[in-house]
């Protein structure tokens, strides 16, 4: 297996260990006292329910876009809440320094490694996608070129056929066959997670300017069940 799609998991159970981290830290202030505290102290009863699911949602597989980005803004909002409650105060609630320790720094160090580790992980999820599995990627029957317009069809209409999200990547290539009482060309459709997940590949003994939509669905949705 190749490292990137070890290392986009591994990243994926980091982030949400720092997320629950954070989330214990805040669980713990609220329940030793600041649940007494007026605006903040919901605040961090939130801070810690938010990420204490979205820890759940990251380790249960792969998550869209958008859950990673929710993560990030859980980070970024206990970052903020630190700052500000060190300089110009939270709804008129102030602290100083790494106070109350070792909570404060504790908490500083979990939402910090969840940015970098969203941060390693987006990045190897990318480097991932560039290195095995270009998406849209296809080979040009010998003699031509293919239209960016055509490739974009092909691969998007894999992609909402099978309802796939960024994380996995999409390979079509056109082969010559060779074989007796084959067609001449036919197209290789291959589907890749990312995260290290189960690919699929499927095959039409057509060229690929020949395909529609329906002889993807057929194809794709019939073999897949």
């Amino acid at each position: 297996m190749n490292d990137g799609r070890l290392l986009a998991p591994a990243l994926r159970w980091a982030t949400a260990g720092t997320l629950a981290a954070g989330g214990y830290v805040h669980a713990q202030l609220y329940v030793d006292g600041y649940r007494f505290v007026h605006v903040v102290g919901p605040l961090f009863l939130l801070q810690a329910s938010a990420s204490f699911a979205l820890a759940v949602l990251l380790a249960t597989g792969t998550p869209p876009l958008l859950l990673r980005a929710a993560a990030a803004g859980v980070a970024l909002g206990a970052l903020g809440g630190f700052a500000a409650s060190r300089t110009v105060g939270v709804f008129g609630f102030t602290e100083r320094g790494l106070q109350p320790a070792p909570q404060a720094g504790l908490s500083l160090l979990a939402e910090t490694g969840t940015l970098l580790f969203l941060a390693a992980w987006q990045l190897a999820v990318a480097a991932g996608r560039r290195r095995e599995a270009p998406p849209g990627h296809l080979e040009p029957r010998p003699g031509s070129a293919w239209p960016s317009p055509r490739l974009r069809e092909l691969r998007d209409t894999v992609r909402g056929l099978l309802g796939l999200d960024d994380d996995t990547a999409v390979v079509i290539r056109q082969l010559g066959c060779a074989a007796g009482g084959r067609p001449p060309l036919e197209t290789v459709v291959e589907v890749v997670p990312m995260d290290g997940g189960e690919a699929h590949r499927w095959t039409l003994h057509r060229a690929a300017d020949q395909i529609t939509e329906h002889d993807l669905r057929t194809t794709l949705l019939r073999r897949r069940q």
